[in-house]
C-alpha cells in the first residue's frame, strides 16, 4: 500500500513538473514570435531552434530547483492556502505589470528605469504563474490519482 501511494505521488509531481516546464517554455516562444511580427525581422532560422530549446531547458531547471521543493513544502503544510497565495500573487503582479506595459506602449517613452521595472515585473509574473500552474496541476492530479 505504501509503495502505491509513493508511486502516485511521484507521478503527480512528474506531471506537474512537465506542465510547468511546458508553460515556462511556451511563454518565451510566444513573446519571441510577437517580437518577430512586431519588428518584421526573423533574426535567423537558428533562433527558431535556440529559443524553444533554451526556454524549455531553463523552464525545466526552474521547475525542478524551485517549484518542486516549494510544492513539497506546500503539501506538507496547508496546500489550499499555498494555492490561493500563488493565485493572488499572480493576479496582483498582473495588475501592476499590465498598466506599466500599457503606459510604455501608449506614451512610447524610452525610460530605461520604467522598461527595467516592467521587464523585471514580467519575469516575476511568469515565475509566479509557472508556480501556480505547477500547483494547479498537482491539485488536479490529487483528484485524479487519489
Amino acid at each position: 500500500m505504501q509503495s502505491s501511494t509513493t508511486k502516485r505521488r511521484v507521478v503527480r509531481h512528474i506531471l506537474a513538473l512537465v506542465s510547468s516546464t511546458a508553460f515556462l517554455a511556451v511563454v518565451p516562444v510566444i513573446l519571441y514570435g510577437a517580437l518577430i511580427v512586431w519588428s518584421g525581422d526573423l533574426g535567423g532560422p537558428l533562433n527558431l531552434v535556440i529559443i524553444p530549446v533554451a526556454s524549455a531547458a531553463i523552464g525545466f531547471v526552474i521547475s525542478l530547483v524551485a517549484f518542486l521543493p516549494l510544492s513539497l513544502l506546500s503539501e506538507r503544510f496547508d496546500f489550499g492556502r499555498w494555492l490561493r497565495v500563488a493565485g493572488f500573487s499572480a493576479g496582483a503582479l498582473a495588475a501592476v505589470v499590465a498598466p506599466g506595459w500599457i503606459y510604455i506602449g501608449i506614451t512610447r517613452t524610452e525610460s530605461r528605469w520604467l522598461g527595467l521595472v516592467s521587464a523585471g515585473g514580467s519575469f516575476c509574473l511568469c515565475l509566479v504563474v509557472g508556480f501556480f500552474v505547477y500547483l494547479c496541476c498537482l491539485a488536479v492530479c490529487r483528484r485524479v490519482f487519489p
